[in-house]
């Protein structure tokens, strides 16, 4: 199982619509909104790289999203 987060930025005003669009999404498993840099943090869960960059391709194609930035979770550590 691979999971990544993929970091959005939204144009200003966009980010509900946005939302919503990303809700219909499959392997998306949260959606966080966040200050800073990014207007959003979601979590994803494939089973491949090919599935990973997939549904990378399908977020981007949301409409209103100015940058996303992948990072693949390489380790998860319960504390």
């Amino acid at each position: 199982m691979i999971k990544a987060y993929i970091m959005i930025l939204v144009y200003v005003g966009k980010l509900a619509e946005v939302l919503n669009k990303l809700r219909t999404i499959e392997h998306i498993e949260s959606i966080a909104v966040t200050a800073g840099d990014y207007d959003l943090i979601v979590k994803v869960s494939v089973d491949s790289l090919e599935t990973l960059m997939e549904v990378t391709d399908q977020i981007q194609m949301v409409g209103n999203i100015k940058r996303t930035t992948t990072t693949v979770i390489e380790k998860e550590i319960s504390v």
